[in-house]
């Protein structure tokens, strides 16, 4: 079922900016949009009629009007929905193989607070096509894309993905690279001057390196390069503030290593700033 993007629905306060985000995005790229609300296992075996009850008729209000908010900024799309038991992490890992990417809402805050925990944390992390954890913020006035680089494989995926994005909305490419300070005994050092200089060149080549894998597809990319000394998070969030995307990847590698991501995209996760995808 390729040529979907998949929507986690689930409060409707949190799913609605995910909603109308997948929705656009899907109608931008001729792709169908599948909306899933996942019912919790235990539900079912509370053993109570009327709670089923109740449970299916909200199950089936919520999706009804997410699939009429999608059709409201993508009428001609192709819009399915579907309710299923199970547990919502094992549900959409598992779907997650049938569709180009999975789209979660968030309710964090700037200081990372959620009432939803770590939900988005893991499906990013075990996902096998890229996720897009998407915060309720006003996307009106937000400009570039946002992409983490380090030299690895995940942030070559990210910034592939990140240049497409960049051309096809016509924005500016923003290329993060940044090297925190170190630290012994829980005291931040000051790296040596001629060290910095050399953390700046490697940072600028790693960005070149990674120009130089899209400039095929992507021969007019407008790149802004962002080579800092500091917390890699903390610049990311920092470009984030007004950024219409930010792209980050993943370290999964591997049966386990699939499931844990890298510190700087779960820091970003953590706290953000804007619509936020983890590619692979």
């Amino acid at each position: 079922m390729k040529n979907r993007i998949l929507v986690g629905v689930k409060d409707p306060d949190v799913s609605r900016s995910a909603v109308l985000w997948a929705a656009e995005r899907a109608a931008s790229r001729d792709l169908g949009l599948s909306l899933v609300h996942i019912v919790d296992e235990g539900i079912r075996r509370a053993g109570s009629q009327d709670l089923l009850q109740a449970t299916g008729s909200a199950v089936e209000r919520v999706l009804t009007a997410s699939a009429e908010l999608a059709r409201s900024v993508a009428s001609g799309v192709d819009i399915s929905t579907d309710s299923v038991e199970g547990n919502p992490l094992t549900e959409l890992v598992a779907r997650s193989a049938e569709v180009d990417m999975v789209v979660v809402g968030s309710d964090a805050s700037a200081n990372g607070a959620s009432r939803h925990g770590t939900r988005g944390f893991r499906i990013a992390a075990a996902s096998t096509t890229p996720v897009a954890v998407i915060p309720g913020l006003d996307p009106r006035g937000r400009k570039g894309i946002v992409v983490g680089v380090d030299g690895s494989e995940g942030s070559r995926h990210a910034f592939a993905f990140a240049a497409d994005e960049a051309e096809r909305l016509g924005e500016e490419l923003v290329a993060v690279y940044a090297w925190p300070n170190p630290v012994v005994y829980g005291y931040d050092l000051a790296f040596p001057v001629d060290y910095v200089e050399d953390l700046t060149e490697t940072g600028h080549e790693a960005i070149t390196r990674a120009i130089e894998w899209v400039s095929a597809d992507h021969p007019s990319l407008n790149v802004r390069r962002v080579v800092s000394q500091g917390d890699p998070v903390t610049i990311l969030n920092g470009e984030a503030a007004n950024a219409s995307l930010v792209v980050v990847g993943s370290h999964g590698r591997g049966a386990v290593a699939r499931f844990l991501l890298g510190s700087v995209s779960h820091g970003v996760l953590a706290r953000l700033g804007a619509p936020t995808v983890i590619a692979r």
